[in-house]
């Protein structure tokens, strides 16, 4: 159901009844303001990857608290693996939730579990969501209709990514008529007056399969080759609009899946491999997106993500391996929301190579968490809340570090 007539720039509060005997809690959302508004504050709550199995969801508790206009949630909020064995100590129906997510009433069953949770529940009511999706909605690392791992074969692959695409509709907040060629359409923009154009993007439908193959090697000669493309050619053609669009707004907001700067893994040894799964599988197509980027307005962006299970702040450039280049973006790389538990794997394993990456402002691998971002006229305002844990629902949730760009300069200070 779509609701239509309402006001701009106003808070809503509502329930749902069923059969005149069942009420929902009250929920609240806040409407965008008009166009031409020109607007003094926008306060966006960003998160992503909150695999039930892994732990509770403190962070989304932290969210629900706070006032924020919207949650900008950017993929992974469903995981396609079998919850059995989980870190709550939930016993659930074997039958039922047994091996791996692939057909329609299971992705059903899956979104009906993780909603189940109080604290998704609360943040959901409290607030408005922008979602998008990344892999595990559908398969871990898979690409346009190119399957993880081989042995399936792609016709049984495009059943499956239809059914998931189908529940993700169903089951999150999206236009009533998003669909187009046969696929869902989950980039879109939305603007808040003139202060800010949000752009989402769609990083999984459209690319072909990762150029250098999976998981992390070397940089291939297919990977520079022009006609590969993360976003689809039609994406791309849109994106560049998109961007010609937002020169009319003060800060120009990417909200993408994940990570876009270069983070090259050397780890001390003589070959430089790279992540094939993220942007540095796609260098070329970046470099376009970037150059649009540009072409919208220097000084004035803002790119978003995650995926990694880690917390990042990097400056964006056309060449990440001249000291010198200029600064297009700024980028904040959402930890997760509970995926991954209070295990510490990234911290080690990609820390080593964090200062061969000079670009990477700020890195932390270990913790849960999200950024609460406060845009206002000559600045943008990133807080960063880790929770102390997700093993307990109730842990608390605490400030670890605060950012600010100021617009006309790209770039991130920390001030905390």
């Amino acid at each position: 159901m779509e609701v239509n007539g309402l006001r701009p720039g106003r808070d809503y509060y509502y329930r749902f009844a069923c059969d005149g005997d069942e009420e929902s809690v009250v929920g609240h959302f806040r409407t965008a303001p008009l166009l031409d508004t020109q607007l003094q504050q926008l306060r966006l709550a960003l998160c992503t990857c909150q695999a039930w199995n892994s732990g509770y969801y403190p962070v989304l508790r932290d969210i629900a608290q706070s006032d924020v206009d919207l949650v900008l949630h950017a993929g992974d909020y469903l995981y396609e693996y079998s919850p059995l064995q989980n870190a709550r100590g939930s016993t659930l129906d074997a039958a039922r939730f047994s091996g791996e997510t692939v057909s329609l009433e299971r992705y059903r069953d899956q979104y009906a579990l993780y909603k189940l949770d109080p604290d998704l529940q609360a943040a959901h009511a409290a607030h408005a969501f922008a979602v998008i999706w990344d892999d595990h909605e559908v398969q871990n690392d898979y690409s346009g209709i190119h399957p993880e791992k081989p042995g399936v074969s792609m016709e049984d692959f495009i059943i499956r990514r239809a059914a998931a695409y189908r529940a993700f509709y169903e089951h999150l907040p999206m236009r009533s008529t998003p669909a187009g060629n046969g696929g869902l359409r989950v980039h879109r923009r939305l603007r808040y007056g003139d202060l800010a154009q949000l752009t989402l993007l769609d990083c999984r439908q459209f690319r072909p399969a990762n150029p250098c193959g999976v998981g992390e090697s070397p940089r291939c000669e297919a990977a520079l080759d022009p006609r590969m493309s993360m976003l689809g050619t039609g994406q791309e053609a849109w994106f560049a609009q998109s961007m010609a669009v937002a020169r009319g707004t003060r800060w120009n907001v990417v909200v993408q899946q994940l990570l876009m700067a270069q983070l090259r893994l050397d780890g001390g040894t003589p070959r430089e491999r790279f992540w094939n799964d993220a942007w540095d599988g796609y260098p070329t197509a970046r470099n376009r997106l970037l150059q649009a980027l540009q072409a919208g307005g220097q000084g004035n962006a803002i790119v978003l993500g995650g995926d990694w299970h880690s917390t990042f702040v990097n400056d964006l450039k056309l060449d990440f391996d001249a000291a010198s280049a200029p600064v297009v973006a700024t980028e904040f790389i959402a930890p997760a929301i509970s995926s991954g538990g209070d295990d510490t794997p990234y911290g080690p394993y990609y820390g080593p190579s964090i200062p061969q990456n000079p670009h990477i402002r700020y890195f932390d691998g270990d913790r849960r968490g999200w950024w609460k971002l406060q845009l206002n006229r000559q600045t943008v305002e990133a807080e960063l809340r880790f929770a102390d844990s997700v093993l307990r629902a109730d842990a608390a949730v605490r400030t670890a570090a605060r950012f600010q760009v100021t617009h006309g300069r790209p770039g991130a200070v920390q001030l905390l």
